[in-house]
């Protein structure tokens, strides 16, 4: 297990956006890497301190990886780009300096969207988008918007075509996407309430996310279906079907749940719940499980190699990038919060935290042999 001290690089940025909650990345048609964050910051941050001095946060951005000679394998840091729209960039005395807003805002105003994942078909972008209650700590609904880029990727370059609810229901299935040879997207999902853990799984019937979706459950017998309607959930509870459909075997538990093929084996990644350090790895036959044969991939440092505090509250997010493998190894990136929110800005280190750092895994399989 390696730190990848380029890409590490790459995402130290300090004018624009200068960090974030990586959730999810795709890599576009042209070699490019889509990246979909959640609560971003923007403004300026001192080069030598590493200290944010100014900005804003936003709920949602996205930034584009751009690909040097096709390649992601060796990009520059002038590579990573926003798309989210700045505010102004030329007075640097005033406080919205490189400030910028949100891709999306909800028409109400208890109301805020993440992005979930990322895909792209037919010419168009398509982005879910989750509908999150801020008063009551909830996701009520899940959109899908398509869009189509207007240009190279610059701030303000997304033009949207269409949207449509993809689900209605507290599970947002928005952990991962993965397309697979078999014609469909499978989605997956982690979440924890009332007398549930564990992972679910829906999928589109075929590569388009516009498709009629359908949802992985067991029968009371523990046979494996699909049935048509979205698995639901009160606040705290969830449906019977949603109680008995965990597809981690042993009715194991993770968060942020990352699928990917390797060769006739599908491999889910996931962190420990609930914010743990430890990574764990299982596998399937099948894009929809039942995943089995846990082991333990990885333990994230309770540190960070950064100016100032080195010591995270939480690790709030890792993330699976394949794009950026470069022989079969996997990519991961973590997000670490500061202990409260006047850590991220001022002092020596403040812009380090809440920003993806970047980890290399070889010989992975090992664990299987």
């Amino acid at each position: 297990v390696y730190n990848d001290n380029l890409l590490n690089d790459i995402f130290s940025q300090s004018l624009g956006w200068t960090g974030g909650e990586l959730q999810s990345s795709v890599k576009l048609s042209n070699g490019d890497l889509l990246l979909m964050m959640r609560d971003a910051y923007y403004g300026v941050v001192n080069d030598e301190t590493r200290a944010r001095v100014n900005g804003n946060a936003v709920k949602n951005s996205m930034l584009v990886l751009k690909a040097e000679n096709g390649s992601l394998a060796e990009p520059k840091k002038a590579n990573l780009v926003s798309l989210n729209s700045l505010v102004q960039t030329t007075d640097a005395e005033a406080a919205d300096y490189y400030t910028a807003s949100p891709i999306i805002k909800h028409e109400k105003s208890t109301y805020h969207y993440w992005p979930g994942v990322a895909n792209e078909y037919n010419g168009e972008i398509q982005v879910q988008w989750i509908a999150y209650r801020t008063t009551l700590g909830r996701r009520d609904v899940s959109e899908l918007f398509n869009y189509t880029m207007q240009g190279s990727p610059a701030a303000g370059c997304l033009e949207k075509q269409s949207s449509k609810e993809l689900f209605s229901s507290y599970i947002a299935y928005d952990d991962c996407l993965m397309s697979d040879e078999d014609g469909h997207n499978y989605m997956y999902c982690a979440y924890q309430l009332t007398g549930v853990n564990g992972v679910l799984v829906a999928r589109s019937a075929t590569h388009d996310l516009n498709s009629e979706w359908e949802y992985c459950v067991r029968g009371t017998d523990g046979s494996i279906g699909w049935v048509k309607d979205v698995l639901t959930t009160t606040s705290t509870t969830a449906c019977d079907e949603a109680l008995r459909s965990n597809m981690l075997e042993n009715n194991g538990a993770c968060q942020h749940p990352q699928v990917f093929k390797h060769g006739d084996m599908y491999y889910l990644v996931g962190q420990s719940y609930q914010n743990k350090s430890d990574i764990n790895i299982w596998r399937s036959e099948t894009a929809y499980g039942p995943f089995k044969d846990a082991k333990k991939l990885c333990v994230i440092p309770e540190y960070i190699n950064k100016i100032g505090n080195q010591y995270y509250n939480s690790l709030v997010r890792v993330a699976l990038h394949p794009a950026l493998s470069r022989n079969g190894e996997l990519v991961l990136s973590t997000a670490q919060t500061a202990g409260n929110d006047k850590d991220y800005y001022t002092y020596a280190g403040s812009a380090d935290y809440n920003r993806p750092y970047f980890f290399r895994i070889y010989n992975w399989e090992s664990l299987f042999e």
